[in-house]
């Protein structure tokens, strides 16, 4: 698919300049269609997670220095006394 969506966007690309301007939008939606299908991402890492275990998922920048490790402490739910206004 890739490769019939480039060459119709080389052939619409080279009409248009040659003076037909409608085959720019050919162009265009070829390329939108084009980058839309295209699988830049992929799969970063994958983790098996057992039941019981956490996984801290964070967004940074691509080039960004990598963070120190990070402890995480569970927090437990305790039940409000009575003695507790709130």
């Amino acid at each position: 698919m890739d490769a019939l969506l480039r060459r119709l966007l080389r052939a619409a690309v080279r009409r248009g300049i040659a003076g037909n301007w409608t085959w720019f939008a050919f162009a265009a939606c070829a390329y939108v269609l084009r980058r839309a299908l295209s699988d830049r991402g992929g799969v970063v890492s994958t983790v098996k997670v057992s039941p019981g275990e956490q996984v801290l998922i964070s967004v940074r920048e691509r080039n960004a220095p990598n963070l120190p490790e990070v402890t995480v402490i569970p927090v437990t739910a305790v039940a409000p006394s009575a003695a507790d206004p709130s």
